[in-house]
């Protein structure tokens, strides 16, 4: 960033990278009493042993096989005490390496991560205008992440390209997260051979000494559920965990439709389920860093819709950051989903329930708080600054009260007296700008000022942040070595690719 651009921002006390990582200190809010934790541990425990978990893959069902679970096809029960000493050999929390070193994160404990949307098959234009999604637009939202310092994960498929071809489509993605970002990438988890090829490419821009004894990818496993794990996303898995790489085991939950219709019922399934993932990323490769993870939305039992932003589901939210401190894993799950198809009070409601209790819950990576629309079907420029607006009060809500300038502020009384004000006071003049969160896109105008600036709604203003933000934005600086090896791997895998689907 330039520093004509660093200053005008400061000038604006609204800098989008005034925040760059965060550890909660406000007090972490359990919704369950003790004896429902351990209610719902016993559950998901007589689930694993009693009912099983369908693992289909074989050679994930040889991984169980060798550490003793009982295997029957592709079914798989695990007994608590197995389960229990493979979950107590991951890390409670771990770095996360960013290419550049002042991005990464730590992931676990009282840390927090935000990562954007991700996946959306369709983009909605400037215009309005909702059309299927580009590699253009993917990259656009590479560089708006990378822009927004409450984004921490930038790179990764933030919507489908559909004009490369899907079996590319990993190479791409990678490729372009590495050139226009240097902040953390999410890996392709789409196969094995999807998996590799993404951390051959993390090799060559993070050097292969580094990435064997240093975490700098994650990824999402998504499970089927209720009790399934595929071959497709086992496959990456395994390729992700002998590297000493993390990915967050995280059952796709529709709750009522895929699991019981009840949220304590909902997550003992989706507990055992995402037990069950972790406890095999440990049995490939003990001690490798792992992410218990939960994807949430609730059914609509009047439509079959899902819905986002409800009480149920910050119920939800809340018990699975405290299951996961439970069992001494750093947790992930959802943030500012949305079900709305405009940047409106659905929107705005929605996004701020889920984010209230990812929050006070302790989930340490909230995915999805950039652009998501129509429950990951749309992706929007506009709704990733007016997320990273809110992102930025949320941060500030996490931080607690400001203590450190106490002393000074008690002195300002003394100074003003009885009757005047505290506008030209000295602690005013030195803590103006940082005293209170300022909204950078919120409008807060009176309605004459707002008018004459051309009565501009949320989403209006929202994209004029996006297209300021991209016309500032300077692509980060690669070893020129590393980006002709990254192009030269890209057309190779490529050609190979093609070569085998014409076979």
């Amino acid at each position: 960033m330039s520093a004509r651009t660093r200053r005008r921002r400061e000038r604006a006390g609204n800098d989008p990278q005034a925040v760059l990582s965060l550890e909660r200190k406000i007090p972490l809010y359990e919704v369950l009493a003790d004896e429902a934790v351990e209610m719902v541990h016993d559950a998901s425990m007589r689930i694993l042993e009693e009912v099983g978990i369908e693992f289909r893959y074989d050679e994930a069902l040889e991984v169980w096989r060798g550490v003793g679970a009982e295997v029957d096809g592709t079914r798989v029960r695990i007994d608590r005490e197995l389960l229990m000493s493979l979950i107590g050999q991951a890390p409670s929390q771990f770095t996360l390496h960013a290419r550049n070193p002042a991005n990464s994160v730590e992931i676990g404990g009282r840390h927090l991560a935000l990562s954007p949307n991700s996946g959306s098959p369709f983009f909605l234009d400037r215009n309005g205008t909702r059309r299927y999604a580009t590699r253009a637009d993917n990259i656009e939202c590479v560089k708006l992440s990378h822009q927004l310092s409450t984004i921490h994960i930038a790179g990764g498929f933030h919507c489908e390209a559909i004009d490369v071809d899907i079996p590319h489509r990993h190479l791409v993605y990678y490729a372009d997260s590495m050139r226009y970002t240097d902040k953390i990438s999410i890996g392709s988890c789409q196969g094995a051979d999807q998996a590799q090829d993404t951390l051959e490419m993390a090799k060559i821009v993070h050097g292969a000494d580094f990435v064997e004894n240093n975490a700098v990818i994650t990824g999402f496993m998504n499970g089927n559920s209720p009790l399934v794990w595929d071959e497709s996303m086992l496959s990456a898995a395994m390729v992700y965990a002998r590297a000493g790489q993390p990915v967050y085991y995280s059952p796709f939950a529709l709750a009522g439709a895929n699991t019981p219709a009840s949220t304590v019922g909902g997550i003992a399934q989706l507990n055992a389920e995402a037990l069950a993932g972790c406890a095999f990323a440990q049995a490939i490769n003990p001690g490798s860093p792992t992410i218990y993870g939960m994807f949430l939305m609730i059914v609509d039992m009047r439509s079959g819709s899902p819905m986002t932003g409800t009480p149920d589901l910050a119920h939800m939210l809340l018990m699975a950051g405290q299951l996961a401190r439970f069992y001494g894993l750093p947790v992930r799950s959802v943030g500012m989903h949305t079900g709305s198809k405009k940047l409106d009070a659905q929107a705005g409601y929605e996004a701020n329930m889920n984010m209230h209790a990812a929050i006070l819950g302790g989930i340490n990576l909230i995915t999805h708080c950039g652009g998501w629309m129509e429950h990951g079907l749309t992706c929007n420029l506009a709704k990733y600054c007016t997320d990273a607006d809110i992102a930025t009060g949320w941060i500030r809500y996490a931080q607690g009260p400001r203590l450190d300038d106490f002393g000074e502020a008690m002195e300002a009384v003394r100074e003003v007296g009885p009757a005047g004000h505290y506008l030209g006071a000295a602690h005013t003049v030195a803590n103006y700008t940082t005293a209170f969160h300022m909204p950078g896109v919120m409008d807060q105008t009176s309605f004459e000022q707002w008018e004459e600036a051309g009565s501009k709604d949320t989403q209006t203003l929202g994209f004029e942040r996006a297209d300021a933000l991209l016309t500032e934005y300077e692509q980060p600086p690669m070893d020129e070595a590393a980006a002709a090896e990254l192009e030269d791997f890209v057309g190779r895998r490529m050609v190979e690719i093609s070569s085998e689907v014409v076979a």
